[in-house]
């Protein structure tokens, strides 16, 4: 079954909006699930250090993903900040 962790600064970044953390993990999970499916067909596959961001929210998320241990790890979590127009 595949697996999401966070590092402790993730943990505390993504602990400080409420529900943060629960969304983040389900949108690094539903990757990870697609990156699997993908590898499985042997179409490709995601370095494991290779530093991937996605936007949750107001905030951006860092991860990576090992396919082959089938878990994702969750780096950082930073708050969006927007040009002002």
């Amino acid at each position: 079954m595949a697996q999401v962790f966070l590092t402790v600064d993730a943990d505390l970044q993504l602990r400080r909006t409420v529900g943060l953390r629960a969304r983040v993990k389900h949108a690094v999970a539903d990757v990870l699930e697609a990156a699997l499916q993908i590898s499985q067909l042997g179409k490709g596959n995601v370095h494991k250090d290779a530093p991937l961001i996605l936007r949750v929210g107001h905030c951006l998320v860092t991860y990576s993903l090992d396919v082959e241990q089938e878990s994702a790890t969750i780096w950082r979590a930073e708050p969006v900040r927007e040009a002002a127009a």
